[in-house]
């Protein structure tokens, strides 16, 4: 998970968190799929050239050392690869948290949310708001703010996603968080 997120990358998961979570797993399935044998191969067994467009004297390349070059090449793509799928499930961790966070706000807090970001344009929850509540758009804002610092607080919190939602696992070991 992130350690910092800010009220602008709430709002977007907020937003667009089936697109973000479908996204981070689209890129996951792309990640396995991308690796080239062929060519690490390829690149394995190229001489090294001199400036001048000729081998050098020692051209000969046998197998062993291409072997040996094509077992590093695969390790540093095999790190690679983990270091991107860990980014990636961290991202989504992130998002599972945050929308974790949200189903746990208060009713109220919730529906001024929902109607701002998730149902309604920006423009449009405001207006329904405003008839809804019959409160001014300052007000609105102020208790939107409030439920954004909320959401902050909880993901902050030392509390699972399980004990957000006010489950635990048996023997109380939640693993998540």
């Amino acid at each position: 998970m992130l350690r910092r997120i800010s009220e602008d990358y709430i709002v977007n998961v907020l937003k667009n968190h089936d697109q973000l979570v479908l996204n981070c797993q689209i890129e996951l399935v792309n990640i396995f799929k991308s690796k080239d044998e062929v060519g690490m191969i390829e690149s394995a067994s190229m001489t090294r050239k001199e400036p001048d467009g000729s081998a050098p004297t020692n051209s000969l390349t046998d197998l062993q050392n291409v072997l040996e070059q094509y077992f590093r090449l695969s390790e540093e793509w095999r790190i690679s690869v983990y270091a991107n799928v860990r980014t990636l499930l961290e991202s989504q961790e992130t998002i599972y948290r945050i929308m974790a966070c949200y189903n746990n706000l208060e009713t109220d807090m919730r529906y001024v949310l929902e109607c701002l970001y998730v149902k309604m344009s920006f423009k449009e929850g405001m207006q329904v708001l405003m008839k809804e509540l019959d409160r001014s758009r300052a007000s609105i804002l102020r208790f939107r703010k409030e439920a954004i610092g909320e959401i902050k607080n909880m993901y902050d919190s030392n509390q699972s996603n399980l004990e957000l939602y006010g489950l635990t696992l048996k023997n109380g070991q939640n693993k998540y968080r």
